[in-house]
């Protein structure tokens, strides 16, 4: 049980910060890929942090997840109102996706009792042994949203001059 909850947490903070603060999908994905990156690179040293701050040894298990959601927590609070009301419902699919993500970059960081928990799962089994393949189409899925979906106006281009 304590599994699909913590499998429910880590696929819903996309969601719940997409809906909550209406923060575009494609900022809060960049947010987890940037999250990734940092807890990978510097979870060893917010784990000294928190050792150095806080005399609670069980924060330091997690000092990976916290470097991974810190940028997603703060991009939904300085993002917000990024996308309008009426297109926030079609938002929840690319949502639900990042939170795929998220997961299955939390999944390996989390303490082994925990992620035993959670791999025990159906879900969170399936996930966890796919987390290349599931992070390999999310990216491609995103880059091709990006190049076909936000084309912006260049500056190339000639205004039409109306006839008075």
């Amino acid at each position: 049980m304590i599994g699909y909850i913590i499998l429910g947490i880590a696929v819903g903070i996309p969601l719940f910060f997409g809906f909550i603060f209406r923060v575009n999908s494609s900022y809060l994905f960049f947010a987890v890929m940037a999250g990734e990156l940092l807890s990978r690179y510097f979870g060893d040293d917010a784990e000294i942090v928190i050792k150095t701050f806080s005399n609670k040894e069980w924060l330091t298990h997690y000092a990976e997840v916290i470097v991974l959601l810190l940028p997603v927590i703060l991009t939904a609070l300085f993002l917000k109102n990024t996308i309008e009301k009426s297109k926030l419902f079609y938002m929840w699919i690319p949502l639900l996706v990042t939170g795929v993500v998220l997961a299955a970059f939390a999944l390996p960081t989390l303490p082994s009792d925990i992620l035993t928990q959670v791999t025990q799962t159906e879900h969170g089994e399936k996930i966890y042994a796919s987390i290349e393949l599931i992070i390999g189409i999310v990216v491609a899925f995103q880059l091709l949203s990006l190049w076909l979906l936000n084309k912006g106006h260049s500056g190339g281009h000639k205004k039409k001059h109306k006839k008075h």
